[in-house]
């Protein structure tokens, strides 16, 4: 009976054993992106000589971006935790900004091919109202738009903004160049300040704000290496195309002050 008994305490050793072991459950996908945001922090700080943070986001606009705060901090679309040994390379060139035009093209690459992979997220159309005290902003789109766009400017809205508080008016006072108007990609809308709803704006003005919104919303935006550009060289030139683009810019210089007041 002996070598039986033996038998018997080697087999609920061996079962003991199983139990005491943890079973090793898949790394959730968050895990993986840790693992990796790690592993090209590593890969980065070796060749750059210095301490690298990685974080993974799903911005949607900006692929790379850092800042130094101590560390270098680096800001990468998830598609990098597929980057190899080429890539991150390019990418450490990039961020030391040695020969950033010699490397931009590998990780534009890169990128190419992974934008599948960029999150689209359904954007709901808020309503916009064209009608204005004294400007309709329809009649302002269409005459814009046949002038200089040939009338084909596609599913774009045109609306007023809301009118800004005291408070809100003190906060942005210098920031005029983004406060006239903007266009929004997402639902490829023109919002106009109501602050130009006003006789005191001749209609070249007006026409020249809703031309150069139409401009961000006609032409494609410049990215490379993951930034993006709006005003390239090629917007600049078509600004310019309007028929009184000096005297827009003169007359903006010489009333900015009661417009953003």
């Amino acid at each position: 009976m002996f070598p039986v008994s033996i038998r018997q305490l080697s087999l609920d050793l061996l079962l003991f054993k199983r139990k005491m072991v943890p079973v090793s459950s898949p790394r959730s996908q968050e895990d993986e992106l840790v693992l990796h945001e790690k592993r090209i922090a590593s890969h980065l700080s070796i060749l750059m000589g210095g301490p690298v943070e990685v974080r993974f986001t799903d911005n949607r606009t900006t692929m790379i971006s850092c800042r130094r705060k101590g560390a270098l901090h680096v800001r990468l679309h998830r598609m990098f935790q597929q980057a190899d040994d080429r890539v991150l390379n390019a990418l450490a060139l990039y961020l030391k900004k040695v020969s950033p035009g010699n490397c931009a093209h590998i990780l534009d690459e890169f990128i190419a091919r992974h934008r599948s992979e960029i999150r689209t997220v359904p954007t709901r159309r808020r309503p916009v109202s064209p009608a204005g005290a004294v400007i309709q902003l329809d009649e302002v789109l269409e005459r814009v738009s046949n002038r200089y766009f040939g009338g084909a400017v596609g599913d774009v809205r045109i609306g007023w903004g809301k009118e800004r508080t005291a408070t809100r008016r003190r906060r942005r006072t210098r920031i005029h160049s983004c406060a006239l108007a903007t266009y929004c990609f997402e639902d490829t809308t023109i919002r106009v300040n109501p602050v130009l709803d006003s006789l005191k704006v001749p209609d070249f003005f007006i026409d020249w704000v809703v031309y150069h919104e139409l401009l961000h919303h006609v032409l494609p935006v410049e990215r490379s290496a993951g930034r993006t550009r709006y005003h390239d060289a090629r917007f600049r030139s078509m600004e310019r195309a309007f028929a009184r683009h000096d005297d827009a810019r003169r007359w903006e210089a010489d009333n900015i002050s009661w417009l953003v007041k």
